[in-house]
């Protein structure tokens, strides 16, 4: 590193205790110290680093124990905008444990690591500023962290935190993620019937209600803002809708919107959300790492096992969660489905299409293109997910014109190619595991080209519908 240079690390830690009700209340901290000089203390604002930290902990029964698992995880994060030569020396991360504020023990581990720092070549010393004087030069704006929760095909969904179910329900709204802390964000999800062999539902339109504003995500990549409806797919450059910044990007739809902003001393750290929306039936919501998520996607809290609970409620029945999310106002959904099963896919399918569907989804994720994100990114549930959905079909219905599908939608668009186009999206999406290492973050531009079977991104616009033009698109059975 040389000096002027920006640097952020991060320490994470993760403990699991097993207790009883009455025993001493369990904390786990974490910190980053300064080895070279003990005294210096980096959370106070004269060295100028930022320090974030956040710890969360989930308790839930042990039915094998009879006592109370607890699992804590504590992060830590350490940025400058500006290294100075006296940022040079020895750090290591410190993780703590106390029992009613007490101090039980401490792991220092192998958590330490030398920061380098050089003075630039030829170049003069930075001078020191003034830090008690205002300064009109503009803060570098710094994007945190973020969770991705996808939804996509009939219809398939990956949580915040990773776990991977296929949706029970009915043709209905529900909550795909809300804010359940600060109320900050709302998005809801249209499902409506869809499926060739077999009845299913699909994702047709997304609703998003953030900074007192709304829009609404349709097929075709239509968005209706205020009953204005604007066909994205012919803008040239990112537009800005209300409280909304809106591009076109490929075949995917994007709409941000700006949750919070805060300064910490010459940063501007910003919470944003996005909805990536492929026009069709499939959509990644992104939300800050730090918020804590009811919904669908789950509770956005690095702990897949605990998804299905219901507003702190323990819950472990995928069904129970899809109904307390349903927005049905005057009751007219009905009760939900349960979703198929692997061995009720295999008989529906039968034997002989489920094997092709099988091969041809094998096919498809052994693309080259994919193969530098399997190290980060699980691509079993999406190879699942192609292989349900090239069995079930994709046959589309509508709100507007219930009896009317969309022609030839499998035959041009395969199926399959849905659960495709979720993995390369959230290998493309980089982001912060648990551990504080870095996940994603690769380009999949072309990623169609090596499976020789999902279509183009120029010929999938050719063949998605208008939402708001059905009659261009459709036809009667």
């Amino acid at each position: 590193m040389t000096v002027g240079d920006s640097v952020e690390f991060k320490c994470s830690a993760y403990d699991i205790a097993d207790h009883l009700p009455n025993w001493p209340k369990h904390d786990l901290t974490i910190e980053i110290i300064f080895e070279s000089d003990l005294t210096r203390d980096l959370t106070s604002t004269e060295h100028g680093w930022w320090i974030d930290s956040f710890v969360r902990s989930k308790a839930r029964p042990s039915f094998k124990t009879g006592r109370i698992d607890i699992h804590e995880t504590a992060e830590v994060t350490a940025f400058k905008q500006r290294l100075e030569k006296s940022d040079e020396g020895w750090y290591r991360c410190r993780a703590c444990i106390y029992e009613d504020t007490e101090l039980q023990a401490c792991d220092y581990n192998n958590a330490k690591f030398y920061l380098q720092v050089n003075n630039p070549r030829g170049a003069p010393d930075d001078p020191v500023p003034d830090k008690t004087k205002p300064s009109n030069v503009n803060r570098t704006a710094l994007e945190t962290s973020r969770s991705s929760c996808q939804v996509f095909g009939d219809p398939h969904i990956i949580s915040f935190d990773g776990m991977s179910y296929n949706f029970p329900g009915t043709s209905c709204d529900y909550v795909m993620a809300l804010d359940r802390t600060a109320g900050s964000f709302f998005v809801y999800g249209r499902m409506r019937p869809c499926g060739k062999i077999a009845q299913g539902l699909c994702l047709e339109s997304i609703t998003l209600y953030a900074k007192g504003d709304a829009i609404e995500l349709q097929r075709g990549w239509i968005l209706n803002h205020k009953g204005q409806k604007v066909e994205t797919a012919k803008l040239k450059e990112p537009t800005k809708v209300g409280e909304f910044e809106v591009s076109f990007e490929g075949t995917t739809l994007v709409v941000r919107v700006l949750l919070k902003e805060s300064v910490l001393y010459d940063l501007r750290m910003q919470d944003w959300l996005l909805l990536h929306w492929d026009g069709l039936t499939a959509v990644t919501i992104e939300v800050p790492q730090t918020a804590q998520t009811q919904g669908l996607c789950g509770d956005n809290d690095f702990d897949a096992s605990n998804d299905y609970d219901v507003w702190g409620t323990i819950n472990n029945d995928p069904m129970v969660l899809s109904e307390s999310m349903k927005v049905d106002w005057a009751g007219t959904c009905g009760a939900g489905v349960p979703a198929h099963t692997k061995d009720q896919i295999k008989q529906i399918c039968g034997i002989k299409k489920y094997k092709k569907a099988q091969e041809k989804c094998g096919k498809i994720f052994g693309a080259h293109e994919f193969q530098a994100c399997e190290h980060d990114v699980d691509k079993s549930p999406y190879e699942e997910a192609c292989v349900y959905d090239q069995c079930k079909g994709m046959n589309l219905s509508n709100d507007l014109y219930p009896w009317m599908v969309i022609p030839k939608i499998d035959k041009v668009l395969v199926p399959g190619c849905n659960a495709a186009e979720a993995y390369a999206m959230k290998c493309s999406l980089q982001t912060h595991a648990a551990d504080g290492s870095v996940v994603g973050g690769i380009a999949m531009v072309d990623w169609e080209d090596g499976t020789h079977l999902c279509v183009k991104k120029s010929e999938k616009l050719k063949y998605i519908p208008k939402l708001g033009c059905p009659q261009s698109f459709m036809k009667k059975n």
